[in-house]
């Protein structure tokens, strides 16, 4: 499996959007963190995910250069403007209209009225009448304390990653050791210390009676060190806390995605 990105964003959206913090400079990183909550989103509804059926790897010096350009057209912006044929089915089934100016391509007036707000929640993807049972959700449970865990929150399951490559958080921790559960923000956070935006990461650890044996407790130690150094906050949870239903559900995320989500 390999994540590629790229997407399109119409007009009638990036336009709200740019309008949204037009007296702010939007390419400018350090200036406001809602803009950097934005284009976290943004750039994690252009991710998708590629199953090959053999050892795929790309030379990138060795790239045909026709797809090399189709591929800076498509992925430039993450997202970029949509084309004239998307914006035309837009128009066909009514939810944009194209401007009068006949020297301007412009499909930016929306039919129906949409406001900054309520676009900036549905860029939050989550389907909230979908209903996970033990024989559709495809999650990787490594005991039956992490199913009690996940319990009827549906929307955890959702958007909680199992069994996660500890080293796809942090490539020192290679070895195939994984994390129960893990949620990545959405969001861009600056990191002034780094210098740069980052998604931050939660990790989610369902600890059974062996991890209070002394060589656990050096292992988990050691592991949750190796998630603080590239800031990832991670979280335990004992056995008699989940058996007396007593997880905070709603402190594993930030208040804000709490209530979005």
């Amino acid at each position: 499996m390999k994540q590629f990105k790229a997407g399109y964003i119409v007009d009638a959206i990036s336009n709200l959007i740019t309008d949204n913090f037009k007296s702010l400079n939007y390419f400018n990183e350090t200036e406001n963190d809602d803009i950097n909550k934005v284009k976290g989103l943004l750039q994690n509804l252009s991710a998708f995910d590629v199953e090959f059926p053999y050892t795929h790897s790309i030379n990138y010096d060795n790239i045909h250069p026709v797809l090399a350009t189709i591929n800076n057209i498509i992925t430039r912006g993450l997202p970029t403007k949509a084309p004239l044929s998307i914006e035309e089915v837009f128009a066909e089934i009514g939810l944009t209209r194209k401007n009068n100016n006949e020297f301007t391509l412009d499909y930016s007036n929306a039919v129906k009225e949409l406001n900054f707000e309520t676009v900036f929640e549905l860029l939050h993807i989550i389907e909230p009448n979908l209903k996970f049972n033990e024989d559709n959700y495809i999650g990787e449970l490594g005991s039956q304390l992490e199913r009690k865990f996940l319990g009827n929150h549906q929307f955890i399951k959702q958007l909680f990653q199992t069994q996660r490559d500890f080293a796809t958080i942090n490539p020192e921790m290679f070895g195939g050791k994984s994390v129960d559960f893990s949620f990545t923000s959405p969001y861009l956070y600056w990191n002034k210390k780094q210098n740069r935006t980052e998604y931050k990461t939660r990790i989610f650890e369902i600890d059974g009676p062996h991890h209070l044996l002394e060589e656990y407790v050096h292992y988990d130690i050691n592991r949750d060190l190796a998630a603080s150094e590239v800031n990832a906050e991670t979280f335990r949870f004992t056995q008699n806390e989940i058996n007396a239903n007593a997880i905070p559900y709603d402190k594993l995320f930030t208040e804000e995605l709490y209530k979005i989500f």
